[in-house]
């Protein structure tokens, strides 16, 4: 039975959360701690899939607590539950909180984020794999767009579209950002996937700190050698823009680019914590076995299911982190309408086609896609005239 722990130093609070969690006590193993220092005497003795706590608590607070769990319980999903978070508050729970909930929050809304965390939590079975992976607090940005956007940054006369386009093209500050505005730290009433709308939302000065601060997104973070950071970064982006191209509409729009964007995530996280054993795979795969295969084999884990398992911490959108689980899968799923899985698949396709040079040597060359397999998940041009669309874009990105 997973075990959840709730942390707050109000007696009625937790008497709440006892009585509305009631019907869940077949299915979690719930503790309630009086506090920080009580929670951390209850994790000294016993394990915890999950930790809710308040934020606002006497002598331990929640920052203090959530970042002690971190470093002594790395593989608890930290949720922070709290009415209050001024700005310096929230840049410290950005980077050590996976999730974050407003009081007043509907007992339905808890349940279905520790339902989500534990979900997250499945995906990765090994104990050794889940406490390295949730140690991190960070990914390991690209040096050149962390670079360009500390200078955007500095001019006072910049706006929040100029802020997207360079935010956009970088994976790891992408994600950070997008954690955040889906947090209910900045009071969101809808989930977005939009980066424009994100920084929109979040304000240049908001941006401004997390993107300047040290502990956020440092660059002093290597990748093993085979890492080829700028070739990633621009194939990441090539699918993000083809992928959002096969949508329909905007919202799916939105979260196709955001999945293409994110979908190789997992080789920087494990390009940074497992370098060596990356190294081995890479290479492996590059000489001929399949990726995935050469991923499990010296690393215990594929890149997909790894990005996958720090974006579902990070409480992005569900379709997109299932893109990034499934996005190495080569059987489309059916449907009336492409999906953010299926956009990634049938982008990498195009690409194979059109730019396979510009491909990372360790990825596989996707099939090429008959018009059935098409109309089939919802696409309804031809493979043909799809290479036609593909090609002119690409070549109108470079022209820009």
């Amino acid at each position: 039975m997973k075990r959840v722990l709730f942390v707050d130093d109000e007696p009625q609070v937790l008497q709440g959360l006892r009585t509305s969690l009631y019907a869940r006590r077949k299915e979690w193993d719930m503790h309630f701690a009086a506090g920080g220092a009580q929670a951390m005497e209850l994790m000294r003795a016993s394990h915890f899939d999950v930790l809710v706590t308040d934020l606002r608590m006497p002598s331990v607070n929640g920052t203090a607590l959530v970042a002690w769990t971190r470093t002594n319980s790395p593989d608890t999903i930290r949720v922070v539950l709290s009415g209050y978070a001024d700005d310096e508050q929230s840049g410290q729970l950005v980077s050590i909180a996976h999730r974050y909930l407003s009081k007043p929050c509907e007992p339905m809304q808890l349940e279905e984020c520790v339902d989500r965390c534990l979900a997250t939590r499945g995906l990765i079975q090994s104990d050794e794999l889940r406490t390295r992976l949730g140690s991190v607090g960070t990914l390991p940005p690209m040096p050149a767009t962390f670079a360009a956007l500390q200078l955007a940054l500095t001019d006072p006369t910049i706006d929040s579209r100029k802020i997207a386009a360079i935010v956009q093209k970088d994976t790891a500050i992408a994600a950070k950002v997008l954690q955040a505005c889906n947090s209910a730290f900045f009071r969101l009433p809808r989930r977005v996937a939009s980066i424009q709308q994100a920084v929109s939302y979040l304000g240049l000065s908001t941006v401004r700190s997390m993107v300047l601060s040290a502990e956020l997104f440092s660059t002093g973070q290597s990748v093993c050698a085979a890492l080829n950071l700028g070739q990633l970064q621009r194939h990441a982006f090539s699918v993000a823009a083809v992928a959002r191209s096969l949508s329909r509409d905007i919202d799916r729009a939105d979260e196709a680019f955001l999945a293409g964007l994110l979908h190789d995530v997992g080789f920087l996280l494990l390009g940074r914590l497992f370098k060596d054993q990356m190294q081995l795979a890479l290479e492996a795969s590059a000489a001929g076995m399949a990726l995935a295969e050469a991923e499990h084999k010296y690393v215990g884990v594929d890149h997909g299911t790894a990005g996958a398992y720090l974006l579902g911490l990070w409480g992005l959108p569900f379709e997109v982190v299932e893109a990034v689980a499934q996005h190495e899968d080569p059987t489309p799923m059916a449907g009336p309408s492409p999906n953010a899985p299926n956009t990634i698949r049938v982008a990498h396709a195009l690409l194979s086609v059109i730019r396979p040079s510009d491909l990372p040597p360790y990825e596989q060359s996707a099939p090429i896609m008959d018009n059935d397999e098409l109309r089939g998940i919802g696409i309804p041009s031809s493979w043909e005239s799809l290479l036609e669309q593909t090609g002119a874009l690409l070549d109108a990105q470079e022209a820009a």
